[in-house]
């Protein structure tokens, strides 16, 4: 009998054994799977489609006014490594503002202790540790953010778990009451403003095959072609898209500025009005060493959105940081990439409101893209899945949905293609609006497919934004620099009429080739270079001046009746890719350059003006030398 029972036994543990064999293999071939769809461009869709997607149409009324440049989808071919995230399984997770344990993971454990800290944020750049407390099963959480900790309570003590957990907390007690007059006629619609940092819309075509094709066939998104940067890097753009200014017509936020004030106290948020229409708010940015408004302003003091995650990704980054660095990081909150998470808060946040009140939610998401777009296929099958999930559950169907990017890749190999100048300025951008908004504004949505093939600003963003949420503000005159994309935009709009920069404008850029080893190709290399010496000169005692190593290209084009230059160089001793835009003068048959705002720095300048934070507030340095500034060498030691 005890025989035949240890045979049984045996049997049926190498039944169990075979069983977990096949559960590993089949969960590994879902692995791989997932790595090759995400390790390689999808080539069974159809190219055609993308590249007839990707050109603008034009009337010939619009080309005569701004012609926009047809893009080719090439390059953007390198992928980063794919790697899944080290931790499989989670401890516990919080849901509807209490803390569950997953009981198939803790169960493996007898001698099992957890305990949890709060973490909250004094202003953007500290937070606040409260101090450890014993975690149970079903515990009510009432804050944002909780580091949660597990050990072995034995004589071992042996660490088992630590990781950061985050949620939505209800706040609709701080919902402004408001007044709904009888006869106002604007339905204020929800806003969910979602943003990725550096991709152009060549790159999102490529990179983001699955969303984009959704985007285009499943929600009949309408992609505006001639959306046109107005600055260099991100607060150019959502300084004009959440205020509707630029930063110098704005009350100075500048770390450098001893006068400088928080960006909430100087800035005129939109929230602030959202708020007062009934919305609650959400606001979101990751990496915040880089973040908008706290890489050289002075971040926000507490007049936030109603939901806004810094103390979230401070803790977070606090985390990852070294391992970023040393290239181990595995992209991950504990078992969930950090793309998928930024999403899965929207989400939580639009599930928290959606039948209580009007929402905003805003959220940029910058680590996937920032420093080159090997990463951006990360992205793609989340941002697709929620994409469907919203559309086809119907919490779209008073929501409007603006995608974009803040601009094209700054820097990288991307950047450095024969188009990468035109992609950087000719960010992806896109408009979502409901079929119930379209039947009843037809008008409107023609404005909007028309104004797709012109070109557009930020401000026009901000401008719609305001019209969606019936918080347009009374003008004594049409503003030619900032329309609804949903009221007409003249035809005769020009990078010149509303004050863009020829550095940055897209229109009828018809350029051609000139060779580099020219006297002329030289000379305009040297002038550029001199004038940026005489602005590091600003700076003599910390900064160390340049000379050319290399001209890569030089070429012309004639734009609104003068000629132009864009001039391609390598310098040293920093070692520097730049592109800088200057104007021929016939009269006096010289160069001119406006401003450094007309030189571009193609590659990452990392550390390399590091000093310049040293600077003496009380010498009043105006123009922002990092993309030139190259530290001495006792400046350096310092810094």
């Amino acid at each position: 009998m005890f025989f035949k029972t240890s045979i049984y036994r045996n049997k049926k543990k190498i039944f169990i054994f075979g069983a977990l064999i096949t559960i590993l293999f089949v969960r590994e071939r879902i692995n791989v799977t997932n790595r090759a769809n995400i390790n390689s461009q999808d080539h069974s869709l159809d190219k055609d489609f993308f590249q007839r997607h990707l050109w603008p149409q034009q009337s010939t009324e619009q080309q005569l006014t701004c012609k926009l440049p047809r893009l080719y989808l090439t390059g953007h071919d390198h992928i980063e490594k794919y790697n899944d995230c080290k931790l499989k399984e989670e401890f516990g997770y919080l849901k509807n503002s209490h803390w569950y344990f997953n009981k198939t993971v803790i169960s493996k454990y007898i001698d099992l202790e957890c305990s949890y800290r709060n973490i909250s944020r004094t202003d953007d750049f500290d937070l606040v540790l409260s101090k450890y407390e014993k975690l149970h099963d079903s515990q009510k959480i009432s804050h944002d953010v909780i580091e949660v900790n597990c050990i072995e309570s034995n004589k071992i003590k042996r660490n088992l778990y630590n990781n950061l957990h985050v949620q939505i907390v209800d706040r609709m007690h701080l919902r402004h009451k408001i007044n709904i007059e009888s006869n106002d006629q604007c339905k204020p619609m929800n806003i969910l403003l979602l943003s990725y940092d550096s991709i152009s819309r060549v790159s999102w075509f490529r990179r983001l095959p699955k969303t984009t094709e959704y985007l285009i066939k499943k929600m009949k998104t309408t992609i505006l072609y001639g959306h046109n940067i107005i600055g260099d890097g991100t607060p150019a753009c959502m300084i004009p898209v959440l205020t509707g200014k630029k930063e110098e017509e704005l009350p100075s936020t500048l770390k450098s500025d001893p006068n400088g004030q928080y960006v909430d106290q100087a800035y005129p948020f939109i929230w602030n009005d959202l708020h007062k229409k009934g919305y609650m708010s959400f606001h979101m940015e990751d990496w915040p060493q880089v973040s908008a408004f706290t890489y050289r302003l002075r971040g926000f003091s507490n007049k936030t959105a109603h939901h806004y995650m810094r103390s979230y990704q401070l803790a977070l980054w606090r985390r990852v940081q070294n391992a970023y660095f040393a290239n181990k990081d595995d992209l991950c909150i504990g078992s969930i990439k950090r793309n998928k998470k930024a999403l899965d808060l929207v989400q939580e946040f639009i599930d928290m409101y959606k039948t209580k009140s009007n929402y905003a939610a805003i959220m940029h998401y910058i680590e996937n893209s920032h420093d080159g777009n090997e990463r951006v296929n990360y992205l793609d099958h989340d941002l697709k899945k929620f994409l469907s999930h919203n559309f086809e559950s119907g919490n779209l169907n008073n929501t409007a949905l603006i995608l974009y990017s803040d601009h094209g890749s700054r820097f990288g190999m991307d950047r450095w293609s024969n188009q990468g100048d035109m992609e950087e300025r000719l960010p992806f951008l896109s408009i979502f609006l409901p079929n119930s908004y379209i039947r009843q504004n037809s008008d409107k949505f023609k404005n909007l497919q028309r104004n797709a093939q012109q070109l557009t600003t930020p401000f026009d963003i901000h401008e719609t934004i305001r019209e969606l949420s019936c918080t347009n503000k009374p003008k004594k005159k049409q503003e030619i620099r900032a329309i609804s994309l949903l009221n007409h935009i003249p035809i005769n709009r020009t990078c010149q009429s509303i004050g863009l920069s020829i550095h940055y404008c897209v229109c009828d850029q018809n350029w051609e080739f000139l060779n580099p080893k020219e006297q002329f190709s030289v000379q305009s290399a040297e002038y550029v270079v001199a004038y940026l010496n005489k602005e590091l000169s600003k700076a003599e005692d910390y900064c160390m001046p340049l000379k050319i190593k290399k001209i890569n290209y030089v070429k012309q084009a004639k734009i609104g009746g003068d000629v132009f230059y864009k001039i391609n160089f390598i310098t040293m001793p920093n070692k520097a890719k730049y592109e800088a835009m200057v104007k021929f003068d016939p009269d006096e048959k010289k160069l001119l350059i406006k401003s450094t705002d007309s030189v571009s720095r193609l590659d990452a300048y990392g550390s390399q003006s590091k000093c310049l934070e040293k600077f003496p507030s009380s010498k009043k340095l105006t123009v922002d030398l990092r993309k030139f500034c190259l530290c001495k060498p006792m400046r350096k030691s310092k810094a």
